[in-house]
């Protein structure tokens, strides 16, 4: 049963990590084509912030739950994930208000 779940925990966060990094190409794609600089190179603190999260729990092998380190690395790189996107957003659709 452990072997399933870590199967699906890898294949869960792997999919997670494509996400990321489709977001990272659009904001380079943006940035080649608009000529706007776009710090995209700054998708990769929040994927590596959500790997080591990932990999803490792994490593430690405990409930996906409930422990702070682990808790706080997922947070981290889920809030800068959240502002860089946002941030993005904003710069390609004019930073309307």
């Amino acid at each position: 049963m452990d072997v399933v779940k870590y199967v699906l925990i890898i294949y869960s966060w792997a999919l997670v990590g494509v996400l990321v990094f489709f977001l990272w190409c659009i904001a380079h794609f943006y940035e080649k084509t608009s000529g706007q600089r776009v710090p995209h190179y700054l998708f990769l603190f929040p994927a590596l912030l959500l790997a080591a999260g990932v990999g803490w729990y792994l490593v430690y092998d405990v409930e996906f739950t409930g422990q702070p380190v682990g808790d706080l690395l997922l947070c981290a790189g889920g809030t800068l994930l959240l502002a860089f996107g946002i941030r993005l957003q904003e710069l390609m659709t004019g930073e309307r208000r």
